[in-house]
């Protein structure tokens, strides 16, 4: 049997003024063949677990490609369709697919990114078994639902099972295969946004609703997944959603998708959360007596699009006259380029951040003056050793690390969500030693830097990956929706 495996991985911000080209599917563009398998084999990504389950089956396995990019705005058409028609191809030339997705990719010229991969898949080979391993946060449509076989989606937030969600879906397919699974799938999408930090499983409200899926599979069901959706996507779909798979019994299916989609409607208040302001998060800072304390600025983290140049919580800290700050990494080119120009050594004065224009953003970005030292210049790559998406391949380009009697900071020319203190270790910087942690993250930063830390902070500071929705325009979205239309749902 061929198997055809492959990725085309990107949560879509909408709002994101950071375009997504194909060259950004890399770096340096997709992977491909061996190159793909020896990348993805083993890693933290759902592909490892599609991969395993291939060569358990003693499949001949084939990657006609690999892409995946960081969260940034919609996908340019010429790349889109460059990998899309790249899948398609493999899809001929196969006996079943496996597909590494996210759920919530959004392209120039295709609202439902996915959806429409898939359609093509099925219009190009009919009867094709497609297993697709997602992640929660996926806007999922119902032509997706109707065009792809079996479909699971991640259990947990941060996301530590991608490979055992690539496995399930690969084990599914093996059920397909095997003539003992013919799955019909429902999908019950609830009119909500959940606040993304309220979708933490590993708490209240979230852990409920994976109770209740692992409840219905217990009971029979072949998979149920529960997707909060990616809220900075303004789509027709974008929201929470259940997605239900039965053995042949479409009722079975359809009841356990309504009702945990009613419990989730019943939590949607506890799904919501009070978004202090900027001082008021400082305020708190300053009352913590001991540190590390990281201070999560959960409006840029890259892995919601974030542009990664906003300083403003930086420059709160500075204002407060906290000391003993590590930052980073500020992507801003411009500043990097003045720092080798002034060399390691050097004391300079330069505005880092504030300088990509977000016009969904009603307030703009502002940079940060400061004076320091050139500390250190370097290529800023790494590889990610989890244990959120381990094996991740970074490479943050050419860097600069400017140091200021209060300031540690990393600027790059690339992005990174901070996923592992290997983004400061690699220019000689312990995260331990340092007061204060300024990490440009929602939740994915707590595995790898909380045992580091004795206090988090959340701060809401500016960015285009703001949990303050009414902050940007909306004009796709299906409404009314909560909590938009709290009258009115």
């Amino acid at each position: 049997m061929k198997i055809a495996i492959g990725m085309f991985k990107h949560e879509t911000n909408t709002f994101s003024p950071v375009r997504t080209a194909w060259e950004d599917f890399g770096p340096g563009g997709p992977l491909r063949g061996e190159a793909a398998l020896k990348a993805f084999r083993g890693s933290g990504y759902a592909m490892a677990g599609l991969i395993a389950e291939a060569e358990a089956m003693g499949a001949e396995i084939t990657v006609p490609i690999a892409a995946r990019a960081l969260p940034s705005a919609p996908v340019e058409e010429s790349a889109y369709e460059r990998i899309a028609d790249t899948l398609v191809a493999a899809a001929r030339e196969c006996d079943a697919m496996m597909l590494d997705l996210h759920g919530a990719m959004v392209a120039a010229h295709v609202e439902d990114g996915e959806g429409e991969l898939l359609a093509r898949i099925r219009q190009a080979v009919p009867g094709l078994p497609i297993a697709c391993a997602l992640d929660s946060h996926g806007n999922i449509t119902q032509r997706f639902v109707d065009n792809a076989t079996v479909m699971p989606g991640y259990r947990t937030y941060p996301h530590l099972d991608m490979p055992e969600t690539g496995a399930k879906a690969g084990r599914l397919l093996r059920e397909v295969l095997a003539g003992r699974l013919e799955p019909v799938t429902v999908l019950h999408q609830v009119p909500m946004l959940p606040n993304m930090l309220r979708g933490a499983t590993d708490a209240e409200p979230m852990a409920s609703l994976i109770r209740a899926a692992d409840e219905a599979e217990a009971s029979g069901l072949s998979c149920v997944t529960v997707f909060t959706g990616f809220p900075l996507a303004d789509t027709a779909d974008t929201g929470l959603s259940v997605v239900a798979t039965a053995h042949r019994d479409r009722a079975a299916a359809a009841e356990a998708a309504s009702r945990i989609g009613a419990l989730a409607w019943s939590l949607r208040e506890d799904f919501t959360m009070p978004l202090g302001t900027l001082d008021e998060a400082m305020d708190e800072a300053a009352a913590t007596t001991e540190g590390p304390v990281i201070l999560a600025d959960l409006s840029d983290n890259c892995h919601s699009g974030g542009t990664m140049d906003s300083v403003a919580v930086i420059a709160a800290a500075l204002e407060r006259g906290f000391e003993g700050i590590l930052a980073g990494p500020i992507c801003d080119r411009e500043a990097v380029a003045q720092a080798i120009a002034a060399g390691i050594g050097a004391t300079l004065t330069l505005e880092i951040g504030g300088k990509q224009a977000i016009p969904a953003l009603k307030q703009p970005l502002r940079p940060l003056r400061i004076q320091g030292t050139v500390r250190s210049l370097a290529m800023g790559r790494f590889t990610v050793e989890g244990p959120v998406f381990t094996g991740m391949q970074v490479d943050l380009g050419r860097c600069a690390v400017i140091e200021t009697p209060k300031l540690t900071v990393v600027v790059s020319e690339g992005r990174v969500e901070a996923l592992d203190p290997l983004q400061f270790r690699i220019f000689g910087l312990e995260p331990a030693r340092y007061r204060w942690l300024v990490l440009k993250s929602k939740t994915n930063h707590r595995p790898a830097f909380r045992p580091l830390a004795k206090a988090e902070i959340q701060v809401n500071g500016p960015g285009v990956a703001s949990l303050d929705l009414e902050a940007f325009d909306w004009r796709r979205i299906r409404r009314p929706i909560f909590p938009f239309d709290r009258r009115n749902t």
